[in-house]
């Protein structure tokens, strides 16, 4: 085996590595944007209700505090636009 074809073999191995770490990334984040969105709507739903306090709405959907509250205010702002 010549030097290059050495080189070449390992670019080779590196650039599929390359691509399989790219690729399982890739599946990961868009599993967790998935998740993340699905929190969302299920706290956006539970504010249609108007009955249930965002501490809870938090918990229920497992967004953080700061977010479920950012939602309520952004319907609240929605509501009076109509």
């Amino acid at each position: 085996m010549t030097l290059q074809m050495h080189y070449q073999e390992k670019y080779e191995e590196g650039l599929e590595q390359g691509l399989e770490q790219g690729l399982e990334q890739g599946i990961e984040q868009g599993m967790e944007k998935g998740a993340e969105r699905e929190k969302i709507e299920i706290a956006k739903r539970m504010l249609v209700d108007g009955d249930l306090p965002v501490d809870k709405i938090a918990r229920f959907s497992g967004l953080d505090l700061d977010r479920a509250l950012e939602l309520k205010k952004e319907r609240e702002k929605k509501l009076q636009t109509i």
